[in-house]
């Protein structure tokens, strides 16, 4: 299968790599030239527990490498799906596919409206990745993966790539209702991202705080209300623990909200606890905590992007 990662963040270089290694023929699509140069001359670079693992890997700034793959696999910050959308409705052949492992809520239906629900497919993972440079990332924490249409039941063509994601080494599940893997991840997020964020510290450190594990369980309530409220059926029965065992399995891991902040980008803060918050006011459900963690890391956000 030919596949283009768009995003070389830590989870696009993750995933290009392990999908490499399983024998897929990747390249990746960076909107950045420079650093797009800069992965396609040297490589990818994987840091794991065992060592470092070194793949070729063409990388370029031009959507036009979109025209010949058969799934494009969409690994961009959430602000940028609709210019995303744009590139892939030009470019991508009239067979080819299209999966987003992104965060947030809203992904999906941007994607749906420039393709059609036939072409979409949505994914969770709870894989722990950290960028580490250009083209350079640290394969943090194991975790599971979900995958499915974003209409209908498990086809051909999702089954196809989860026998890939299988043999790229991950714990990996095909399953229709796409809307309930975004939201089961979403939760996942709105308990971990915003506090390692505000906190500046990695995700294990929360179940550490007792402050911040009363924080983090409310989030989370409002979040699985919320998605109840749009007739959401959870992956998970006890939303509260998954999060907590997400936490615990990937503890080393800088998440990428803190990423960002370390790096004084902006955050996707707004597509995750923002979107609870904006679907919550849609089906009359309060989300207090989550517009409080929306503004603290907007509020850093503001101390250095000005």
């Amino acid at each position: 299968m030919k596949i283009a990662i768009v995003g070389p963040g830590a989870m696009g270089l993750m995933l290009a790599a392990r999908l490499k290694q399983a024998g897929a023929e990747v390249s990746l699509l960076d909107h950045r030239a420079q650093r797009a140069q800069i992965i396609d001359r040297q490589g990818v670079f994987l840091e794991h527990p065992q060592g470092e693992d070194h793949y070729a890997i063409p990388a370029s700034a031009q959507p036009e490498i979109l025209a010949g793959v058969d799934l494009a696999i969409i690994c961009t910050k959430a602000y940028h799906t609709q210019e995303v959308a744009r590139a892939l409705r030009a470019h991508l052949g009239p067979q080819a596919r299209a999966l987003t492992m992104q965060n947030g809520a809203e992904n999906v239906e941007t994607l749906v409206d420039a393709l059609g629900p036939e072409r979409v497919l949505g994914g969770i993972t709870s894989e722990g990745a950290t960028l580490l440079g250009p083209g350079q990332v640290r394969h943090a924490g194991r975790g599971l993966t979900h995958i499915g249409p974003a209409q209908g039941p498990v086809d051909d063509f999702t089954a196809q790539v989860l026998e890939l994601l299988l043999a790229a080494g991950f714990q990996a599940e095909a399953s229709e209702g796409v809307q309930n893997l975004i939201w089961t991840k979403l939760v996942i997020n709105v308990g971990i991202n915003p506090l390692t964020a505000i906190l500046e510290v990695p995700n294990g450190r929360l179940l550490e705080l007792a402050p911040a594990g009363e924080v983090m369980a409310a989030a989370v309530e409002e979040a699985v209300a919320v998605g109840r409220a749009l007739g959401v059926r959870f992956l998970h029965e006890d939303m509260l623990a998954s999060v907590q065992q997400v936490a615990r399995r990937t503890g080393a891991n800088i998440s990428s909200m803190l990423q960002d902040v370390r790096a004084k980008r902006r955050t996707e803060v707004a597509y995750i606890n923002g979107a609870v918050v904006r679907q919550g006011e849609q089906a009359g459900v309060p989300t207090p905590v989550n517009q409080t963690l929306t503004h603290l890391v907007q509020a850093k956000e503001a101390g250095y992007l000005g």
